[in-house]
């Protein structure tokens, strides 16, 4: 566990995986790259001491409730576009004979 300073300092690389990161505006993906390495471990429970805010930030992305800040309203997008990506029904290749 490290404490949320080392997490604030590193980037978020997650954007890469979305195939359509134009879904979400320039300020949703600038709260993302910035916010979501801390968010990461925090649903990961790898921070050390998380505030009220954090505590608060996790409640909300895991128990889908009301987002009120952008961050969460951000993050609860990304996550949604995430799974909506990993959900999508594969094309299946016919076999030939």
């Amino acid at each position: 566990m490290l404490p949320r300073e080392h997490y604030i300092k590193q980037p978020f690389y997650g954007l890469g995986d979305l195939a359509d990161a134009n879904k979400l505006t320039s300020e949703q993906q600038r709260l993302i790259k910035k916010h979501g390495a801390l968010i990461t471990a925090l649903l990961n429970d790898e921070v050390l001491n998380p505030n009220l805010a954090d505590m608060r930030l996790v409640k909300i992305v895991t128990q889908k409730s009301a987002p009120t800040t952008p961050v969460e309203q951000a993050w609860l997008k990304f996550d949604s576009l995430r799974e909506q990506e990993t959900t999508k029904p594969t094309k299946k290749l016919k076999k030939s004979a």
